[in-house]
């Protein structure tokens, strides 16, 4: 019996590169989604500690995520090196990565941690010029976060070159095993259950913090049965290849982290009814942007196995066919969040104009998600090629020049919408520039680690 479909047509869009996408995307979506319910877990859970609690959650996850920004520095080239190396079939060359990002990072992130938590109060202080028990809250938090800074950074380390070598339903396992004990302990300890004392905010950090433990060992389990242990050989070349691609990513994230808190500051001086109901909305919107994480680094794990197998041309066509299925799945995820922003921001709301500002900002973010997906995932594609200068120049201009400009401008003139009209149109102007050069440009943008290295021998 023949089908009155044309199956050749459905083969040709569900082709082996697509299938393959979606098997490395579908349970990084799953793995991001559980990353995005830490945060939203937290915040739900000291909602009823009131308007400053939530405020201070904001606060702190702002400055919390400028200060990740140093894990760029090792993170982004270990994903590059792991994929390409792992593409030209070169194990030990992935494991060497491996084991000299483990050990340049804790020689660079731990004394890193230590002076930041000593540096908390101040920080917070000149970040949002909050007081009170919105102080209090948001310090406390942080001090306990950056004192424990060693844990995420070895767990996301290992995570990452789980998921570079495409192994991405290992990251869904250990995350959401995560995930489950964080929503376990985030009320244990927040209001002292069970017998166990009343932290309060600190209780959430406490638990986020033991939670990113559990995930650690869970990950180094699976790096062992994967049998892609690091191996810790001190390589200078590469070492020095490693750190120039990871320095553009770092001063990148730097750079953006610095950005957003300066535009967390213009909304945090417009109140704590503003900043909750930005914090609300962002944590909601977490649900969404997080999955084109996923997205964006199956981009650059697929982009990354195909430069590192030298098949340029493969390499740009599995990058457009992530960057469509990842920008179209976000953006109709946006439009349903925009549909039920009031319904959906109701539960986190600790009161009515709490609510309402939510409402509005879930409406922006939703209809921003097609624009947000093209650019992550765009820009994900570009550095599994090897390239970190494009997103670097791309994002930081228009982030400056767009948004944190047009916030400092419409802040004055209508409140908080302001600035999140501001972000709007900053993520539309970055995703179209980024996609334009991804698809005009992408043999000029194509940098193989192993190339890189050997020249470094050869010039040494």
């Amino acid at each position: 019996m023949r089908l009155p479909v044309d199956v050749p047509y459905v083969s040709k869009i569900f082709d082996h590169e697509v299938l393959q996408a979606l098997k490395i995307a579908i349970p990084l979506v799953v793995a991001e989604l559980v990353s995005s319910l830490y945060a939203l877990a937290d915040t739900y859970f000291v909602k009823g500690l009131g308007e400053s609690a939530i405020s201070a959650l904001g606060i702190a996850s702002y400055i919390f995520w400028f200060a990740m920004a140093i894990l760029a520095l090792f993170n982004v080239p270990l994903s590059i090196a792991v994929a390409q190396y792992i593409g030209a079939k070169d194990f030990r060359g992935a494991r060497t990565s491996l084991g000299l990002i483990l050990a340049l990072g804790t020689i660079i992130v731990l004394p890193i941690s230590l002076i930041l938590s000593y540096l908390t109060p101040w920080i917070v202080l000149v970040q949002s010029g909050s007081s009170g028990s919105t102080l209090k809250y948001a310090t406390e938090y942080l001090y306990i976060r950056f004192y424990g800074f060693l844990i995420p950074f070895t767990a996301l380390c290992l995570d990452t070159a789980i998921i570079s070598s495409g192994r991405t339903l290992y990251s869904m396992i250990s995350n959401s095993i995560g995930l489950i004990l964080n929503i376990v302990l985030d009320p244990v300890l927040i209001y002292g259950l069970h017998g166990f004392p009343r932290l309060e905010v600190a209780g959430a950090a406490y638990a986020t913090l033991i939670s990113w433990l559990v995930t650690l060992v869970i990950n180094l389990m699976f790096i062992v049965r994967m049998r892609l242990t690091p191996i810790f050989k001190i390589e200078y070349q590469k070492a020095l290849v490693l750190l120039r691609l990871g320095l553009f990513a770092f001063l990148e994230r730097l750079l953006f982290s610095l950005g957003n808190n300066i535009y967390a500051g213009i909304i945090a001086r417009l109140g704590d009814i503003a900043m909750a109901a930005h914090n609300i909305g962002l944590r909601i919107e977490s649900l969404i942007y997080m999955p084109g994480h996923a997205f964006t680094m199956a981009a650059s794990v697929l982009v990354g196995q195909k430069v590192g197998a030298g098949d340029i041309e493969g390499a740009k066509r599995v990058g457009s066919k992530v960057i469509m299925l990842g920008t179209l799945g976000m953006g109709f995820i946006g439009i349903v969040i925009a549909f039920l922003a009031p319904l959906v921001a109701t539960p986190f709301a600790p009161s009515e104009d709490v609510r309402k500002l939510a409402s509005i900002y879930l409406l922006i973010a939703g209809l921003n998600e097609f624009g947000l997906g093209l650019t992550m995932i765009t820009g994900g594609a570009i550095r599994g090629a090897g390239n970190v200068i494009v997103p670097f120049i791309t994002n930081l201009t228009c982030l400056f020049a767009v948004r944190v400009a047009l916030a400092v401008y419409l802040a004055p003139l209508i409140n908080v919408i302001g600035p999140w009209i501001a972000m709007f149109i900053d993520i539309y102007l970055r995703g179209f520039v980024l996609y334009y050069v991804y698809s005009t440009r992408f043999h000029r943008l194509v940098k193989r680690v192993a190339e890189r290295v050997e020249l470094e021998n050869k010039s040494s």
